[in-house]
């Protein structure tokens, strides 16, 4: 079990060192200590309520109908999915205790015996095909993009459920390790309907049960007594989740005590923190891009010269280093250093004032143009939109900075109601999960806000599902970030670390790239 020391030191991250930090996720594991060890012979105890500090508020208690990290964040401790992560993004059993594939288009689930929803009702076969039908069917889920590749689902026998694929689908393990694998109670679904997005009391079958949510207050949860994995915890008797949206406030909580997690710590306050001998820092290696999605269906990104223009007049390197205070790397891509399919030989896009003077001329706007960046007022993002007006301004290019709330950033996007939109994905452990709703032009529940249509990169979306081999994938997904860097869909800014901050007496949290934090084995000295 890993263990959380106070980090003693205060630099900023360089780029071998976050490269070195990701290799370490993907292959070797970060923290090895067992927390009796750090505690002076101390073991995991139970008992007590771990208070943990969000930016926002969740928006669901519904995994199918749910769009937010945050919610997966809870959802993680409440829900289960049919297979989970380790340290090393590596796939593993969760309420499915074997999986086989004995071809493309057949994925046979063993499941797990004796476990038991919160409500009292069984998890079987019958509860698996009812999710899986559910998430395909019903209107507002927010999961049939991610499960389009399942036909149809067959009950083999009580405890095996058999999906039968219209398609190859390489990345679907992967991506029924988070929202789309979980399982909710067919009676609380069918008992509670809508209810249940504020209400999910017996919905699911993790180590914590659901109690109550209090709007702009809390969300409480608390230890399943009766969890089947009788390995390790649950250790806490409750976690309470709390909206603390002023990342300041946030702060001065961790260290008065008021909090014991800080689900995020901004790049500006990392030394400070790292300096703070009472509060414990863990560096996450992500599977997260920040980005700027371009509106290719409308001027005056519809033309690529100026897309491109746009792209050659930022410095990457100064982002990265002045915004984001070096806890992240410059992204050449889609695909983080965290991901095995990331190419290291593909650079970054350089600043190239000479190309944005051509691009520019290319385009018909050889004397400049001028355009809008839609951003939410997180501070980080005001600060990284002045600071890229400021480079495009020196390169002959204006850009408005228009500030929305989160609410109206996703309606926005949602609607392409933009011209050039800030994005921000947490990431998922597939490069799929990072490339096809965003770029393939056909996708039904899409996050293609850009709107690009490219025949060649629909090709290779859909041959990366069809190939099993990961070195074919890498190929594959190689090819598809050079096209990026040329259609530019996007212009790719960062992807950065994901530092969470920790009260000492927080002991086993075992951090995952995927960035949730899942508190099972968690306990307070």
């Amino acid at each position: 079990m890993a263990t959380m020391r106070p980090a003693r030191d205060a630099r900023t991250v360089s780029r071998r060192d976050f490269l070195l930090m990701c290799a370490v996720a993907s292959g070797v594991p970060a923290m090895s200590l067992d927390p009796r060890q750090a505690a002076g012979g101390d073991v995991p105890r139970k008992g007590g309520t771990l208070r943990v500090g969000f930016y926002i508020e969740a928006a669901t208690m519904d995994p199918h109908f749910s769009g937010s990290k945050i919610d997966r964040q809870v959802y993680h401790n409440i829900y289960e999915p049919l297979v989970t992560l380790d340290v090393k993004l590596g796939i593993k059993p969760g309420l499915a205790e074997a999986w086989q594939q004995p071809d493309a288009r057949t994925l046979i689930f063993k499941l797990r015996r004796g476990v038991k929803f919160h409500d009292g009702t069984d998890f079987n076969a019958e509860a698996a095909r009812f999710n899986f039908n559910r998430m395909k069917t019903e209107p507002k889920s927010v999961r049939k993009g991610e499960v389009a590749s399942i036909d149809t689902v067959d009950v083999v026998d009580a405890y095996t459920i058999k999906l039968n694929l219209k398609r190859p689908d390489a990345a679907l393990l992967a991506t029924l390790t988070d929202r789309a694998g979980m399982m909710v109670s067919p009676k609380a679904v069918q008992e509670r309907g809508s209810e249940l997005e504020r209400n999910a009391r017996g919905a699911g079958t993790g180590p914590f049960e659901f109690v109550e949510w209090v709007k702009d207050a809390h969300l409480l949860i608390k230890r399943n007594e009766s969890y089947w994995n009788k390995q390790g915890g649950p250790y806490l008797d409750r976690i309470r989740y709390r909206p603390i949206p002023d990342d300041t406030v946030k702060l001065q909580s961790l260290q008065t005590g008021e909090i014991d997690v800080m689900d995020y710590v901004q790049p500006r306050d990392v030394a400070a923190v790292r300096a703070d001998r009472n509060v414990v820092v863990v560096d996450v290696p992500s599977l997260a891009d920040f980005a700027y999605q371009l509106n290719h269906t409308r001027p005056p990104f519809a033309t690529r010269a100026l897309r491109q223009a746009v792209a050659y007049a930022l410095d990457l390197d100064q982002i990265v280093k002045g915004v984001w205070l070096n806890v992240g790397v410059p992204a050449n891509g889609p695909i983080p250093p965290t991901s095995w399919a990331y190419d290291k030989t593909i650079p970054p896009i350089k600043r190239d004032l000479a190309k944005v003077k051509a691009k520019l001329a290319e385009g018909g706007q050889a004397n400049g143009f001028t355009f809008t960046m839609t951003t939410n007022n997180i501070p980080i993002n005001v600060q990284e939109a002045e600071v890229i007006q400021a480079q495009l301004r020196e390169a002959g290019i204006t850009m408005k900075i228009k500030l929305v709330d989160s609410a109206t950033l996703l309606a926005d996007g949602n609607g392409r109601n933009f011209e050039m939109i800030s994005y921000q994905w947490s990431g998922r452990p597939d490069p799929d999960g990072n490339t096809y709703q965003f770029y393939k032009s056909t996708q039904g529940t899409s996050l293609n806000w850009s709107g690009i249509s490219n025949p060649q990169i629909d090709a290779l979306l859909d041959r990366s599902r069809e190939v099993s081999g990961q070195g074919e994938r890498k190929k594959l997904f190689s090819d598809l970030t050079k096209i990026l860097q040329d259609e530019l869909p996007m212009v790719f800014i960062v992807h950065p670390l994901e530092p969470k901050a920790f009260s000492p007496k927080v002991q086993g949290y075992e951090p995952i790239p995927d960035g949730m934090m899942r508190f099972k084995d968690v306990w307070l000295q």
